[in-house]
C-alpha cells in the first residue's frame, strides 16, 4: 500500500517541513537538469539552514522549448496553507537570466515588502536559493517561471491581499525549513504589515488579536484605511517594536478580554501556551470596581477571562473594564517607551460592543 505524500500532519507532532522557497529552488534545479537531458527523480539543493537536502520530483514534462518540474510541498507538522501544494518551475534557455511569476504566485503592488512594485512575490532568500541551485547545473542564461497551481485561492487564507501581494501566494523562507508550529512566518508577516502601512504614508495602525476583533475594530475606527489594520495574533510586542523602528506614531490595540488581560499582566506574547490568565489580577480588579461578595466568589471559580467579563456585565461594573484596559495600556507603554503612543480597546465577544478604551475612548466611535 502506497504511503500518502506529503504525510498527514500531526497537530502535536515535531516533524520539520520545507519552505515554498526551498521547493521552488529544487524544482528549478530539476527542470534545469532535465533541460540538459538528464533523468531526474530526485534532486539535492543546499538549504540556508546549513545542510543539503534531497527532494523527490513529482512532475517532469517537456513543454515547448523548456521543461516543467513540480514538487509536492511537505510543510511537516506545521499548519501551513501550502502543505500538499505543487510548487512548479518552468525552465528554458534565454538570452539573459529572468525570474518570473507564473500561475498562483503573486505580484507586489505596494511598497514596503522589500521588493520593487511589479516584481514577482518571490522573496530575496528564495530568489538566491533558486539561482544558486540552477548554477550548480549550468552557467548559461535561463528563464525561470515559478508557479503554484491553486495559489490564488490559497492566498485568500493569508495576509497577502492586505499586504498588497495580488494574484497568488508569496514564495517565502529564510532557512529553507519549516519548524512545526513555528511562529516565525506569522511574526514576519505581522512585522511586514507594519512596514507596508508605514511605506504607504500611515502613522497610525490598529493591531487586533484575531479576525473577529479586526472586524470589530474596523467598525470602531472608520477613519482608518484597510491597510492600517494588522491582524497580529499573539505578537503585540513585535507590532510595537516594528512600529517604533519604522516611525509609526499611534498603535491601537483592539481585542477581547482573554488577550487584553494577558497584556494587563505584562505579557507581550499572548499565546495560550504563554501562561494562563491571571485570575488573581482579574479578581483584584473586580474588587476595586465594587463587586459584590457573590461576584467575587464566582470569580474565584471562573474558568476563563470571559467569565469575568460576564460577571462584570451582570453587576454593571464598567469600572472593571476601564481598569483592565488602563492597566494593559500602561504595561504596553512601559514596555515600548514613549513612542509609539499606545491605545487599548476592549470589546465583547459577540457584537463587537466597546466595553472600554484608554486613553482616548472618544476615538472609538463605530
Amino acid at each position: 500500500m502506497a504511503h500518502p505524500y506529503p504525510p498527514p500532519r500531526d497537530k502535536k507532532g515535531s516533524r520539520i517541513g520545507f519552505t515554498t522557497g526551498a521547493n521552488a529552488a529544487a524544482a528549478a534545479k530539476a527542470a534545469a537538469l532535465a533541460l540538459l537531458g538528464q533523468e531526474v527523480k530526485e534532486v539535492e539543493i543546499w538549504l540556508p539552514a546549513g545542510w543539503r537536502q534531497t527532494f523527490s520530483v513529482h512532475r517532469l514534462e517537456r513543454k515547448g522549448e523548456g521543461v516543467l518540474a513540480g514538487l509536492i510541498k511537505d510543510a511537516g507538522d506545521d499548519p501551513d496553507v501550502t502543505h500538499g501544494a505543487e510548487i512548479q518551475a518552468y525552465v528554458c534557455w534565454a538570452s539573459q537570466d529572468a525570474l518570473e511569476a507564473g500561475e498562483g504566485v503573486g505580484t507586489v503592488t505596494r511598497p514596503g515588502l522589500g521588493l520593487p512594485v511589479g516584481e514577482p512575490a518571490i522573496n530575496p532568500v528564495p530568489r538566491r536559493m533558486i539561482w544558486d541551485s540552477v548554477r550548480e547545473v549550468t552557467d548559461r542564461p535561463l528563464r525561470i517561471v515559478i508557479s503554484i497551481p491553486g495559489g490564488e485561492e490559497l492566498a485568500k487564507k493569508t495576509l497577502n491581499p492586505r499586504l498588497g501581494v495580488l494574484g497568488g501566494l508569496s514564495v517565502l523562507g529564510t532557512t529553507g525549513i519549516v519548524k512545526p508550529y513555528s511562529t516565525s512566518a506569522f511574526r514576519m508577516s505581522v512585522v511586514q504589515a507594519v512596514g507596508v502601512a508605514r511605506a504607504n504614508g500611515l502613522l497610525e495602525v490598529a493591531a487586533t488579536t484575531g479576525g473577529k476583533s479586526e472586524r470589530f475594530a474596523m467598525r470602531l475606527l472608520p477613519h482608518l484605511p484597510e491597510m492600517a489594520f494588522i491582524e497580529m495574533g499573539d505578537f503585540v510586542g513585535d507590532v510595537l517594536k516594528a512600529s517604533r523602528k519604522l516611525g509609526i506614531e499611534v498603535v491601537r490595540i483592539v481585542g477581547m478580554i482573554g488577550k487584553i488581560s494577558k497584556m494587563a499582566d505584562g505579557k507581550t506574547m499572548t499565546h495560550a501556551a504563554g501562561g494562563e490568565v491571571n485570575r488573581g489580577l482579574l479578581l483584584g480588579l473586580l474588587a476595586e470596581s465594587g463587586a459584590s461578595a457573590r461576584a467575587l466568589r464566582e470569580g474565584q471559580e471562573a474558568p476563563t477571562a470571559r467569565r469575568f467579563m460576564e460577571i462584570a456585565l451582570e453587576e454593571g461594573l464598567e469600572g472593571f473594564f476601564l481598569r483592565l484596559v488602563r492597566l494593559a495600556q500602561e504595561r504596553l507603554q512601559a514596555y515600548i517607551g514613549p513612542r509609539p503612543r499606545v491605545s487599548v480597546a476592549l470589546t465583547d465577544f459577540d457584537q463587537g460592543r466597546l466595553l472600554a478604551a484608554f486613553p482616548d475612548p472618544e476615538v472609538y466611535r463605530g
